[in-house]
């Protein structure tokens, strides 16, 4: 998406104005040479239109739009006119004036589809928001007595939920009751929101180590000023949990401010959360005072909202972005999907208001959490594939489904290798070449189990077909960086088990100088893997060896990873298991004079499993890369 920057500038007091017909602003526009625009609306009219898009005040659709319309008419001649263009551009808006932030710039239309944000220059945000791969989500919602109708809790729980599923629910599989699902590692809700428990959450959360990423808040707007100062603040609860707290945009702002590190993304599904519109006495809008405070995406509506626009700006807006998507896509997409929804929503779409300021490496993070996305989904897919092993389960349907969402996930993760959404960076590149093969070998796993139920279609010569594609990207990624020794390791092992030989016994050594330099907990188990490897390198008598490197591995999980997640070691448990049940002579694999490993494999799983004793379990959602496993 391309981006252009539009600024404008007056002297005096920036805090506090009034729009005058004619005043004069100037305009800097991208490389353009900067120029003067003039005003072509009073103050007195401009409320006037505003008030007309209040859905409490106004009942009369055909002044709505008329509103609608004219305020259109005033932002475009202020923004100036636009090119056509067939993707979205992006309007970096900046507006430093209070009666300019008032005006409702989302209404601008152009030659070309317009995304607009807003920013605001405080100089720089400091380093506290650390821009997030993994989410958790705070929901914060709140109904107190005399604010208003209930909000839609449920609608927007549910909504945040979906959005979550890559990360946190199995998919449902016919043949399998569907597991508990279980949200509450990536989101926490709140159901009678007021500032200290919301200022409780996110310190606990922090607390935990495992800070929110998102702050979602669903509640009542409510007046907080006088007829002097008006202003719009939101209602939650009293600290008492029964009657209403006012909360002005200052309380919320100190209540955020406080949390560190603090939320990437607000968004507040709150009427009139970004009505900026009392520029006389200044002020601005609990949006505004957020990303003042350092938020760097806020989003939230500068009109009243509808209750069915705020689910699908809730539903719309999470989906994406917590794929990975550009925030300003997901802002376009939601902000497209509302004026698609126009008879339910009225002109919520033009409510919406967003400040973002980005970091300056933002596509390479976004990059960073669709692939954590993937990889999330990848480890829900292994969930179910686990299950459908590990409880005997000989439904056919069963592993069709599962098989079709691992082909899903392998397509979709082969974009961020090839094509036009490939990473810039090179070590996410190199990680994603592991992701994939991993999930191959998951691939080539479950159409084993599946051959073996004795159906039609040729699902062992899948399993091989799989398990060479899954060898040619462990490969790739061992080959472009001879540190990754995980990678090699895969490589090796798929090559013994498909072939009966290792041909280039160099990778062997390299793999096995490799992990001898690092110091990381996964080292010992792909030296251990190695060793059982070695006599297709040339080598005897190493199992010795290998089980000095269990114990290692042992040790430095116990000493590196948390007590109740000794994953480096489920993950060998896992790895050494394929040995005995999967790769063997009697199945078709290590052809040759050599024969198979199950015995020296069966001697280091024993081993294994008697040093992790009591923490070894049979891996069932494995929560580590998922390319190791």
């Amino acid at each position: 998406m391309r981006s252009e920057l539009i600024e404008f500038f007056r002297f005096d007091d920036q805090n506090s104005g009034m729009l005058r017909r004619g005043d004069r602003f100037l305009r800097a526009r991208g490389n353009e040479p900067v120029t003067e625009v003039r005003i072509p609306i009073g103050h007195g009219e401009f409320l006037r239109r505003l008030d007309h898009l209040r859905y409490a005040v106004e009942h009369d659709e055909g002044r709505r739009d008329e509103s609608l319309h004219q305020l259109s008419r005033v932002v475009s001649e202020v923004l100036g006119p636009w090119p056509a263009e067939t993707e979205p551009v992006q309007i970096d808006l900046v507006t430093n004036a209070a009666e300019l932030s008032a005006l409702p710039f989302e209404l601008a239309v152009g030659g070309s589809p317009l995304v607009l944000t807003r920013r605001v220059r405080t100089g720089a945000h400091g380093e506290r928001h650390i821009w997030w791969s993994k989410p958790r989500v705070l929901f914060a919602a709140a109904s107190p007595a005399g604010a208003g109708t209930p909000v839609p809790l449920e609608e927007h729980r549910a909504a945040l939920r979906d959005a979550l599923k890559p990360w946190s629910e199995p998919l449902p599989v016919p043949g399998l009751a569907d597991a508990v699902r279980d949200n509450r590692r990536m989101l926490t809700t709140i159901d009678r929101a007021s500032l200290s428990r919301i200022r409780a959450a996110a310190r606990a959360a922090t607390a935990e180590g495992r800070p929110y990423t998102h702050l979602h808040v669903l509640a009542h707007g409510c007046d907080v000023g006088d007829k002097f100062e008006p202003a719009f603040g939101v209602a939650l609860f009293d600290d008492d949990d029964r009657n209403m707290a006012a909360v002005t945009p200052d309380m919320l702002r100190a209540v955020i401010q406080e949390i560190e590190p603090g939320p990437v993304v607000v968004t507040l599904a709150v009427c009139d959360g970004g009505n900026e519109s009392n520029s006389v006495t200044g002020g601005g809008s609990l949006a505004h005072a957020l990303h003042v405070s350092g938020v760097p995406v806020v989003l939230a509506s500068q009109f009243p909202l509808t209750f069915a626009g705020s689910t699908t700006f809730a539903r719309s807006f999470y989906d994406p972005v917590l794929a990975g998507a550009d925030v300003r896509e997901a802002l376009h997409e939601t902000r497209t999907r509302l004026h698609g929804q126009g008879a339910e929503t009225a002109h919520d779409w033009a409510s919406l208001v967003a400040y973002v300021q980005l970091p300056e490496d933002y596509q390479d993070r976004l990059y960073e959490v669709a692939m954590q996305a993937e990889m999330a989904s990848l480890r829900t897919a292994q969930l179910w594939s686990d299950r459908l092993v590990n409880e005997g389960i000989t439904d056919p349907g069963a592993f069709d489904t599962v098989a079709g969402r691992l082909g899903s996930r392998i397509a979709s993760l082969q974009g961020y290798v090839e094509g036009a959404v490939a990473a810039p960076a090179e070590a996410a590149r190199l990680e994603n070449l592991g992701i994939l093969g991993s999930a191959q070998k998951r691939y080539a796993e479950l159409a084993f189990q599946r051959a073996r139920l004795g159906e039609t279609g040729d699902w062992a010569a899948t399993a091989r077909e799989r398990l060479t594609e899954a060898r040619e990207w462990y490969l790739q990624g061992f080959t472009r960086n001879l540190s990754h020794h995980w990678h090699g390791v895969q490589a090796l092992s798929l090559e013994a088990a498909l072939t009966g030989r290792i041909e280039r016994v160099g990778q062997w050594y390299a793999a096995r100088e490799a992990a001898a330099a690092d110091d990381d907990a996964w080292a010992p188990g792909s030296l251990a893997e190695l060793l059982l490897l070695a006599p297709f390198a040339g080598r005897t008598g190493a199992l010795d060896e290998a089980e000095e490197q269990l114990a290692e591995l042992v040790t430095r999980t116990r000493a590196q990873w948390p007590a109740d997640d000794p994953f480096p070691v489920d993950s060998t448990i896992r790895q050494f298991g394929r040995y005995l049940r999967w790769w063997t002579a009697a199945h078709g694999y290590f052809p040759g004079p050599r024969g198979d490993l199950t015995a020296e494999a069966a001697r280091l799983l024993e081993r294994l499993r008697a040093l992790s004793a009591p923490s070894s379990r049979a891996p069932e959602s494995p929560a580590g890369p998922t390319e190791r496993t």
